[in-house]
């Protein structure tokens, strides 16, 4: 049995007096000591830890020790840190020392640590587990079973008769061939493994192995520079191989939005060089809506108040960033009187939290006055601000000297990168019109509307709000109408560049009784500007921006309210408008210059159809594979999913207007299926070749089936249920194309890092040449961005910002691509971890690019209803599922099945039923322009019949199936291998669990037997699960399986 163990006796020359705990730190593998309460100097732990071994102890391995003062209440405290490599301990085998420790600045201390380590090794074998409480591993002779558990089990093995520098596997996949009854006898000991055994294994399809590359790269290393050699992502530990299946969304967190706790504290310390005679000022602090206020000084341009402030929130993370805190000095103000306005300045919480330690310290924060553009600097306010969310560490920045902090100019309260001269400019944010809007009042009031006007009016009074840098404009309210037609502008004037990051649109529903959002869009200004020397200022549209938020169906107490005010994830289209913002910069100088900075409401001229792009005909297309894991508590009544995109596919809460289909064409995704036609799946007379095709957006309702007691299922088994949708939409397709290719290189990119993370992690050899790959794919993923986003630069409705956005867009992917190739030979085993930090800033620069600020076509809903309520959904982004002639800019789920995790809606997903699936489906997807659509079958697992609707007529062949038969149906034994879990979270009140896991495969689930009281369990059981049903061809099935959950 190959173990290190670690005797940690004592820690000596610790500073005060207090608790002290230790952590002990071996091939990512943490320990922590007992807390040693109450100690002066000398802290006595007197503890052994073991660590359990599988591969022998490397010479340039590291042991780690920290030591920190322990607190009940706040974080623990570094005190230093001790570091060793083992070498000699790998070759004598036993070694006792004292020595100091380092602390954060690598600065040695006086604290020291007394410690006595030993090593058994067993010649010529890896380590077979004799405790209970770890697996039998088998022996690895033949290189057929590489098994590890975690990334304890790594290094290199130079035993059992393999030759050196060969690696254990990754320490996910566990077996990369399918060996047959591998663990089956797990608590039975040993597996003898016989020859017959592995010849079968050599039979069956393998997939490539990062040991085969290891040996063929060692091979070629003799002809080679190894400086040279680099691995491509064929041999990824984490790379999705399928071409039919996307990767699974294993993300399944709550929806954003939850309310977390806040601190802001800001410390008013003086001010200097305040403009005006005979002052008796005060500073008064403004975080949101609070207000606070420093004493009064009497007589003075220069008081000093050292008056410190507090404020405390308990709000989403998205209000409080764009909460504004505001400074603002007032001349003699008192009981009686308000005083008089000096100047203030603005800055939103994000800003502050966005800075290093997140706060500015000791800085000088310039006072203008927003009465008065022309006047300049009217004085300066020293302060400090920070913002400590849950769990931030607040560090108090060490004192500058005073004389340095006098230097008004070089200390000013502003991010880096802001000129200290900001200049005012005015944003003009102009408002057209918008469509689809929902009903805003109940069937009651409509009647009683209906009886006084006599005529049954649009149930919604629309206008919209605009906030920014805390202010605020309105544009006037349309009586009575889903389709309202603005045509006016808000106009701010504010210091630039501004120091709040986003703007607030919402159109509301003006309502003497209930004023509230119908909708509500950010504009994030860094995303619709660039700040560089061939930047732009921000610009924006005429774009159409799609908003989302609660359900249609119109309830007094909406209990989803706060999806339409921009928190959470929105679950429904509620509406789109049509938007542009430009900025203009101002000359103070000027004479005729309105110097105030009111917001101003102007109406402007109207802009024709075709400023947004041309309009087109969309086809969706979906099929359910499979519907699963349902929760039980939805009851037994039959089951439906419906899939919407904007109103179109709605049927129960979109807008009842009668328009015809020939309108419906023009104008646009107004709301539209409600004609009753659609609803009942009949005809519509239409001139176009598929004269007779509808929509069919929901799936046939029908009863759950039990799959334990917990969940159920639809019994979707040969017969899968299709849905399908035609839609009009401006065609901004290229918009979304670009966005896909970042988006593809980024998830390349990431995926790239994480192997070299894992490679470094789990000590393989050669972590270097995975890099230089990853740097390959980057180069070439970047230089066919510039060739292919390059393309429809004259389509219609393109905007300022679409041309400046694709200009900055090529500049960063061309200099990223040029940057790679040049790191790529700069990577050698030495600089692997400094060039790993360079890499992640470029996938932090791609997924910012990726984002794409104007709208085009809106998001996808899956609903599932049971009796005709909306019960949970998934959204959809329809960037993901759309289709493009070339490979790089189709989505990354188009065309695939993907598994989809159903969640509740809004609030309902916080706690503990966030974290319950509400249903799995395996949907396959395909959304595209209605010319494009022959393919829309092509990803879909092959042996398949298509059934149309009961039709004739011409021009059948064009219509979609209505289901898909799987006439071939394969029967599998799947066994689920469940080891062990870490870290999991205390269920019970003790602090601990009582853990097992549930294993969902189709329709088949089983459990683990329940360990009580533990957060890190080990199972070391086998599940068999017999007679799985899969359909479709036996050779696909076998080279492209399904994916399963626990």
């Amino acid at each position: 049995m190959m173990a290190l163990m670690v005797h940690l006796k004592t820690a000596a020359h610790l500073r005060g007096k207090g608790d002290r705990i230790a952590k002990v730190t071996f091939r990512g593998l943490s320990f922590y000591s007992r807390v040693a309460e109450n100690c002066d100097a000398v802290a006595h732990f007197n503890e052994i830890f073991r660590w359990p071994i599988a591969s022998r102890l490397d010479g340039n391995e590291m042991l780690e020790i920290q030591v920190y003062n322990y607190s009940k209440v706040f974080s623990n405290r570094l005190v230093g840190t001790f570091c060793m490599v083992l070498q000699k301990v790998a070759e004598e085998g036993h070694l006792e020392l004292t020595d100091t420790l380092i602390d954060d600045n690598n600065t040695s201390i006086k604290t020291s640590v007394t410690i006595e380590i030993k090593y058994q090794s067993m010649d010529g074998a890896v380590g077979v587990w004799s405790d209970g409480e770890f697996l039998d591993v088998p022996d690895d002779r033949d290189g057929m079973f590489a098994f590890e558990t975690e990334s304890l089990l790594s290094s290199q093995s130079h035993g059992s008769g393999t030759p050196p520098g060969r690696t254990l596997q990754g320490s996910i996949p566990t077996f990369r061939k399918a060996g047959k009854g591998v663990f089956s006898a797990m608590k039975l000991g040993k597996i003898k493994s016989s020859k017959d055994d592995h010849k079968k294994l050599a039979e069956e399809p393998a997939v490539l192995e990062m040991e085969d590359l290891d040996r063929k790269a060692m091979r070629l290393a003799g002809t080679v520079d190894p400086d040279t050699i680099s691995l491509a992502s064929v041999t990824a530990v984490t790379t999705n191989v399928s071409n039919k299946r996307s990767k699974p969304d294993i993300k399944m967190e709550p929806s954003s939005g939850r309310p977390v706790d806040y601190q802001i504290s800001i410390t008013v310390i003086e001010a200097r060089q305040l403009i005006g005679l005979n002052m008796d000022p005060v500073v008064c602090v403004e975080v949101g809506d609070e207000k606070k206020y420093t004493s009064m000084k009497e007589s003075t341009n220069c008081p000093y108040y050292n008056d410190y402030f507090v404020f405390d929130f308990h709000v989403s993370p998205d209000i409080m960033f764009d909460k504004i805190i505001k400074i603002s000095v007032i001349h003699s103000k008192n009981l009686l009187r308000s005083g008089t306005l000096v100047g203030n300045f603005k800055m939103d919480v994000g800003t502050v939290y966005s800075q290093p330690e997140h706060q500015f310290y000791h800085k000088w924060a310039i006072m203008s006055d927003p009465d008065d553009i022309t006047a300049g600097c009217k004085g300066y306010v020293k302060c400090d601000i920070a913002v400590v969310g849950k769990g931030d560490n607040i560090k108090t920045p060490h004192k500058a000297n005073e004389t340095d902090e006098d230097d008004l100019e070089g200390n000013l309260l502003l991010p880096e990168g802001i000129p200290a001269e900001r200049q005012w400019a005015r944003f003009y944010v102009k408002i057209y019109r918008a469509e689809g809007l929902p009903k805003m009042n109940t069937n009651i009031m409509a009647n009683v509307k209906k009886a006084f006007i006599g005529e049954n009016r649009d149930l919604v009074d629309p206008y919209v709000q605009v906030q920014f840098a805390g202010q605020k404009g309105k544009t006037s309210v349309q009586k009575s109408s889903y389709e309202p037609i603005w045509n006016e502008q808000v106009v701010f004037t504010e210091l630039f560049p501004p120091l709040c990051k986003r703007l607030k649109v919402q159109i509301r529903d003006s309502d003497k009784v209930n004023d509230v959002a119908i909708g509500t869009h950010f504009v994030d200004l860094r995303k619709i500007s660039n700040e560089g020397d061939k930047g732009f200022l921000p610009t924006m549209g005429p774009a159409w921006v799609n908003m989302y938020g609660s359900t249609r169906q119109y309830t007094l107490m909406d209990e989803h309210q706060d999806l339409n005010e921009g928190l959470g994830e929105g679950v429904s289209f509620r509406a789109r408008l049509l938007i542009s913002m430009a900025v203009e910069i101002l000359d103070t100088t000027s004479p005729e210059l309105m110097s105030s900075t009111e917001v101003q409401v102007e109406s402007v001229s109207n802009i024709p159809e075709s400023a947004t792009g041309k309009m087109d005909e969309f086809f969706l297309f979906g099929s359910f594979l499979e519907a699963t894991m349902i929760d039980r508590k939805i009851g037994d009544k039959p089951i439906r999913f419906e899939i919407t995109i904007g109103n179109y596919g709605n049927q129960i809460d979109g807008v009842s207007k009668p328009s015809s289909a020939k309108k419906r064409k023009k104008k646009d995704g107004e709301s539209e299926e409600e004609e009753n036609e659609l609803i009942q799946n009949s005809s519509e007379d239409e001139a176009d070749e598929d004269a007779d095709l509808v929509s069919v957006s929901s799936t046939p309702p029908m009863r759950p089936v039990i799959t334990d007691r917990n969940y159920f299922h639809l019994p979707y088994f040969d017969k899968k249920p299709c849905v399908y949708i035609k839609s009009w939409w401006q065609d901004q397709r290229r918009r979304l194309y670009n966005s896909n290719m970042m988006d593809k290189i980024a998830d390349k990119l990431e995926e790239g890092l994480n192997d070299v993370q894992e490679i470094m992690k789990t000590e393989k050899a050669f972590p270097e040449r995975r890099l230089r790959g990853v740097l390959e794919d980057l180069g070439v993923g970047c230089s066919r961005f510039v060739i292919l986003a390059n393309k429809d630069v004259n389509q219609a409705g393109r905007t300022k910002l679409d041309r400046e956005r694709l200009k900055s867009c090529m500049r960063e992917m061309d200099s990223m691509g040029q940057q790679a190739k040049q790191l790529r030979t700069q990577v050698k085993k030495n600089t692997v971890r400094d060039k790993l930090k360079l890499v992640q800033n470029f996938l932090q620069k791609l997924r910012f690019l990726a984002e794409e600020p104007q709208h085009s076509i809106p998001d996808v809903f899956v609903w599932m209803m049971s009796n005709n309520k909306r019960i949970a959904y998934s959204r959809i982004p329809s960037k993901d599922i759309l289709y493009s002639v070339v490979d790089e800019e189709t989505g990354k789920d188009c065309c695939k099945v993907k598994g989809v995790f159903l969640k509740l809606p809004g609030k309902k997903g916080f706690g503990p039923a966030g974290w319950t699936v509400q249903a799995k489906l395996e949907l396959y997807l395909w959304l595209g322009i209605n010319k494009q659509r022959k393919d829309f079958l092509s990803g879909l697992p092959n042996g398949f019949e298509e059934i149309k609707a009961a039709k004739t007529g011409p021009g059948l062949q064009a219509v979609p199936p209505v289901s898909l038969v799987y006439n071939m149906k394969q029967v599998f034994q799947l066994r689920a291998h469940m080891y062990q879990a870490r870290s999991l979270f205390a269920a019970d009140n003790s602090g601990l669990s009582d853990p097992f896991a549930r294993v969902f495969f189709s329709t088949h689930s089983q459990v683990t037997e329940v360990l009580s009281e533990t957060l890190c369990p080990t199972w070391d059981q086998l599940l068999v699960f017999d007679d799985v049903e899969l359909f479709g061809e036996a050779s696909e099935l076998r080279d492209d399986p399904p994916h399963h959950s626990s």
